[in-house]
């Protein structure tokens, strides 16, 4: 099977933006738990953190829905990369900024998925971002 038909950005871009809005909607849904686990206990404040949280990621996942059917071609694959990359320093600095803050997190294999998931849209973009472009002329 051809690599450039697995590496699909608009495919991508959907199973990315799925993870991304179901993470954040059961974060919201279940921010009482998460404030409690990420603090030790839980107050209004913490569980307002979660869910802030919660609706932060929800709304990477609509960006994600939206570049999978709004952009195509030269550009979608542009933008998975660049996107793939900006996810990755935000969850490599949610694993460096927070534990500074007295937030637990909930262990270093919670970036494996992140990992795999922006390595696959950012591989994706890599694969078809010259796609859309002419020949040059002989």
């Amino acid at each position: 099977m051809d690599i450039k038909k697995i590496f699909q950005p608009k495919i991508w871009y959907i199973v990315c933006g799925a993870a991304a809005l179901l993470g954040g909607i059961e974060n919201i849904i279940n921010a009482e738990t998460w404030a409690e686990s990420a603090w030790g206990s839980y107050n209004d404040q913490s569980i307002a953190h979660e869910t802030f949280f919660g609706l932060i990621f929800a709304g990477f996942g609509l960006m994600s829905f939206v570049s999978a059917f709004v952009l195509s071609g030269t550009m979608q694959a542009k933008f998975a990369m660049a996107n793939g990359g900006v996810m990755l320093l935000i969850f490599i600095m949610i694993f460096v900024v927070l534990p500074t803050t007295g937030y637990n997190l909930p262990g270093i294999a919670w970036l494996i998925p992140p990992f795999i998931l922006m390595g696959a849209l950012i591989t994706s973009g890599y694969l078809h971002m010259n796609e859309d472009e002419m020949p040059a002329a002989e």
